[in-house]
């Protein structure tokens, strides 16, 4: 796993990342075929459950990233409406 700035909130540490944000599975799959290169951690932003109609679970995230070949690390709650998926290059 490659190193990365870090940032301290309370008692959590959230890694400093690139961050992209994507409202469904096919963006996801989108982004990741169009980025097969990429080769650094990035986190990916998804709506919480409390945002209607562009909800994404953490299981979905991890399913994806799976598929094509990327490690699905930590999520992260940002913001109160947002969640960050970490991920990385398997």
């Amino acid at each position: 796993m490659l190193q990365y700035e870090q940032k301290r909130f309370a008692d959590m540490v959230i890694p400093s990342l690139k961050r992209i944000k994507v409202s469904s599975s096919d963006e996801l799959e989108n982004w990741l075929a169009k980025n097969s290169t990429f080769d650094r951690d990035i986190m990916f932003l998804t709506c919480s459950k409390k945002t209607s109609g562009k909800y994404l679970s953490s299981a979905a995230v991890r399913d994806v990233l799976a598929r094509q070949g990327w490690a699905a690390g930590r999520s992260y709650t940002l913001n109160g409406d947002l969640l960050g998926h970490v991920a990385s290059r398997s």
